[in-house]
């Protein structure tokens, strides 16, 4: 079953790279970046094996714990897992956990990030070398299963953050785990802010990295500084513990893809409803005189586009993503660089960008709704004017909020209306951008019941086209609003009703000027558009 699994692998990726050239430029890239990574690392370890065991120690844990939430994070958050080995792509043919789970777990280990990784950390049990053998043999031991730990627990925290955004319950749980993350993260900032981050790093830091030392994350370093000092049975139950870790996690992963091959894939919310929202906003929308007839259409598209925001799984990792980043910025990355309150401004910015440029593949996203929208008829205008009314219903006020959080943190209230008219302006113009964006360059995206965390194979060269062109359009656009902004920050509060009025004008305008653009050219390429997406 291991040789199937692999040669289904290998011959996918191989398929893959021929029908997409883009393809090898990343893989070329991503061995190009390792060979230069290579030497440094050689480097930092000769300059680390000078230095004493216990600080050698401190070094390597803080490196590991770095690795680990990376590896936690850039698979839920950026970039996905490899979809080619999917388990759910396997339920039909009748195979269990048990056969299938030797040739996934090769397969796992077959790729260039692992390679690195292992080559990197066996480049690292080199600083021991001057205390023996002893201590090395158990850094490569150490190594080995730190690499194996950190295989593992990408698998699992993509796995179970797809289980989680499926589920309704798990939903409101992971919500209130993420609200109490935040609040954790309060008290760190709070002294990152007070007391400077030297003197975090003198009196925190080390105390920090010990603890780290004993669980899981970091035992496998810390255990050749054991076997240097004699501590035999202190190398025992670190190693021990690391290896019960590895079991653990691909016993959770195996869990997983039992799951996944029993279950069928994840189609609603998991209730019966006995009202039709989106019909219901149709008939009411003339009644109130909301909307005129002619534009039913809109109305019906935004009514589902809303219901997508706040029940697919796809929406809500989008959704949750965007808001990782400003918050990182405000509580880790000022206080750590010792920023000035000033560019805290720049977090409800980043807030409105990330959520306007993350819809440059909006339409990709609907595929199922698609070809209803295209059979309507000549109706593009008001399918993007649903589609993106549906993400200023939840983005404005969002950014709003942030805006009035962080000028009553920052208590700047004179430069309150250049951020407002700012990221107004900042949301519009992406979003405008991303409308044109999304029907001018689709590709492939995962459809409603799939890994919203995967990456979908076969659309990483047109995913790179259009993510490039959106940025460089992006790029180009925004000076128009920030500038104003970043003069009443820096120069004369004044340009702050300067600023507010340019976003306040140019924002809405880019939006509905790339709505209207959006709009014509869905209509005449809606099948191309079908064919890319689909």
């Amino acid at each position: 079953m291991v040789a199937s699994v692999l040669a289904i692998k290998f011959r996918t990726q191989r398929h893959v790279l021929e029908r997409e050239r883009w393809r090898i430029l990343i893989v070329i890239g991503g061995a190009l970046w390792a060979v230069v990574l290579l030497p440094w690392t050689l480097w930092g370890a000769s300059a680390l094996a000078a230095e004493g065991s216990d600080f050698r120690e401190d070094v390597l844990v803080g490196a590991t714990l770095i690795l680990t939430l990376g590896w936690v994070s850039v698979p839920v958050l950026i970039t996905g897992l490899d979809d080619t080995l999917d388990p759910g792509r396997f339920a039909s043919f009748g195979v269990g956990a048990r056969r299938i789970m030797a040739g996934l777990t090769v397969a796992a280990l077959l790729t260039i990030p692992v390679a690195f990784f292992t080559v990197f950390f066996l480049i690292l049990t080199s600083v021991w070398r001057d205390l023996g053998a002893g201590p090395v043999i158990v850094a490569i031991v150490g190594a080995v299963l730190t690499v194996l730990s950190l295989v593992f627990v990408a698998r699992v925290a993509a796995m179970w953050s797809t289980r989680v955004l499926a589920s309704r319950r798990a939903r409101g749980a992971a919500v209130a785990g993420i609200a109490v993350g935040l609040g954790l993260m309060a008290p760190l900032a709070w002294v990152l802010f007070s007391d400077g981050l030297d003197a975090v790093l003198e009196n925190y830091l080390v105390v920090f990295l010990d603890q780290v030392a004993v669980t899981p994350v970091g035992a496998g370093m810390s255990a050749p500084n054991a076997a240097a000092v004699g501590d035999w049975f202190g190398v025992t139950w670190r190693l021990g513990e690391l290896a019960l870790w590895v079991l653990l996690l691909w016993g959770a992963w195996r869990a997983n893809v039992a799951y996944a091959l029993v279950n069928p894939k994840f189609r609603g919310a998991g209730t019966r409803r006995r009202d039709d929202t989106i019909i219901a906003a149709v008939k009411n929308a003339p009644m109130r005189g909301v909307l005129p007839t002619r534009s039913m259409a809109a109305t019906a598209v935004r009514a589902r586009l809303l219901r997508y925001w706040f029940s697919d799984p796809r929406y809500l990792a989008n959704m949750m993503g965007v808001f990782v980043f400003p918050v990182v910025f405000v509580a880790l990355v000022m206080p750590v660089t010792g920023l000035d309150v000033r560019w805290s401004f720049l977090a409800p910015v980043l807030l409105a960008a990330s959520i306007g440029w993350g819809r440059h593949n909006d339409v990709a996203y609907d595929s199922s709704a698609l070809w209803l929208d295209v059979v309507s008829g000549r109706i593009g205008v008001d399918v993007l004017r649903g589609r993106m009314s549906a993400i200023v219903a939840w983005a404005l006020p969002a950014t709003l909020v942030a805006c009035a959080a962080i000028v009553a943190w920052s208590g700047l209230w004179q430069v309150a209306p250049a951020l407002v008219g700012a990221c107004v302006g900042v949301l519009g113009l992406t979003l405008g951008v991303s409308a044109v964006s999304s029907v001018v360059f689709p590709y492939r995206a995962p459809a409603p019941g799939e890994n919203p965390l995967g990456a979908e194979v076969g659309s990483v060269g047109a995913g790179l086209v259009a993510q490039l062109v959106s940025s460089a359009a992006t790029v180009v656009l925004l000076p128009l609003v920030i500038a104003p902004l970043v003069l009443a920050l820096a120069v004369d509060p004044r340009w702050a009703w300067l600023a507010c009025i340019a976003g306040l004008a140019l924002g809405p305008a880019a939006y509905i000027a790339g709505v209207r653009l959006a709009g014509r050219a869905y209509d005449s390429r809606a099948g191309k558009l079908l064919g890319a997406v689909t």
